[in-house]
């Protein structure tokens, strides 16, 4: 007589369903980790970018001003204010759609040249867009008028749409000719 025997060599299907479930447990949270983890290097980029172009700006019209002999208030013209280097070096500072311009020109004796024939210089890089661009001259404690700037701006990386990779952040500081 022959005695059959059962083959105990496969898996049950309620070991089965157990291991896929515990699978698929693990596949959920590896991905939301990962998911979770490229978000924050999104934000954390919209973040560097906004504060090195920030840092940027700032450097750049530091450097400018302290070389500024005269300012002059031109406002209502879009760039508010006009800056006198001695011997012969004009700029200007303005926003012009999403970006910061900064132009340069030499006067050759017929005053300031006309700010849109000038070369424009872009001071943010193309991620981040600058607005609410405020110049106000400063005197000082003399009484002496336009030492110097108070200048104010926000700079914005993405959109709002893009949760993770937007960032806003407004700036604000003080600029002194010498």
């Amino acid at each position: 007589m022959k005695i059959f025997q059962i083959n105990k060599k496969g898996f049950t299907l309620v070991e089965t369903i157990i291991y896929l479930l515990i699978a698929t447990l693990l596949m959920i949270i590896i991905s939301s980790l990962v998911l979770s983890v490229f978000k924050a290097r999104r934000h954390f980029i919209a973040i560097n970018d906004v504060n090195h172009n920030a840092r940027f700006i700032v450097h750049y019209l530091t450097n400018r001003l302290h070389n500024t002999n005269t300012i002059v208030d031109v406002s209502p013209a879009p760039e508010q204010f006009h800056f006198y280097q001695l011997p012969d070096m004009r700029f200007s500072i303005e926003v012009l759609g999403d970006d910061m311009v900064y132009r340069e020109g030499q006067d050759i004796g017929s005053g300031f040249p006309d700010q849109s024939t000038l070369s424009p210089i872009i001071l943010n890089n193309s991620n981040v867009s600058v607005s609410n661009l405020s110049l106000i001259a400063v005197d000082d404690y003399r009484g002496i008028s336009n030492q110097g700037i108070q200048i104010s701006f926000r700079l914005t990386s993405g959109t709002v749409e893009k949760d993770y990779s937007y960032y806003q952040r407004d700036f604000s500081t003080f600029l002194s000719i010498r």
